[in-house]
């Protein structure tokens, strides 16, 4: 599935939009699959060069996200839920252009690219996390916005 079912959102782990949740919080509350994933999301992101991490409230839709940046434009969200994790990336009309001739995408990146809403010409593509495949296939993708966006224009 590429697109959240209508009441998934509601699922957030952190509802409260007063009480910010610690970076490492899901890995402590999710269970021990899903924080796995978290995790190895988490850790695949943070590893690129300048890449920074906030955890915040995007309104009451998202609720609660981790949210992933370099030079101030954003790579990705990962969203954790009572479920489990899934992530948003978020690609420009040109980096879609680009990605598309990457060799060997994987099944889940392409189905979350098709189904992705455009809003304000950037394409937001979400995607679920049902096991560590899918964590490294997100990483990659965003391993790849990276790449494009470390490019001098």
């Amino acid at each position: 599935m590429s697109t959240p079912p209508d009441a998934y959102w509601a699922t957030n782990l952190y509802l409260d939009p007063r009480l910010r949740p610690k970076v490492d919080a899901p890995a402590r509350d999710l269970p021990q699959r899903a924080a796995r994933r978290f995790k190895k999301a988490r850790e695949g992101i943070r590893a690129l060069q300048h890449v920074t991490e906030q955890v915040v409230f995007l309104g009451t839709t998202w609720k609660w996200v981790w949210m992933y940046e370099v030079g101030g434009r954003k790579l990705g969200y990962l969203h954790p839920m009572e479920s489990g994790v899934s992530g948003t990336f978020v690609l420009t009309e040109a980096e879609e252009r680009e990605l598309v001739l990457a060799d060997g995408l994987p099944r889940s990146i392409k189905a979350a690219v098709k189904s992705g809403e455009i809003h304000n010409a950037v394409r937001w593509c979400w995607m679920e996390f049902p096991d560590l495949d899918a964590v490294s296939a997100f990483v990659d993708v965003i391993r790849l916005k990276h790449q494009f966006l470390a490019r001098p224009e």
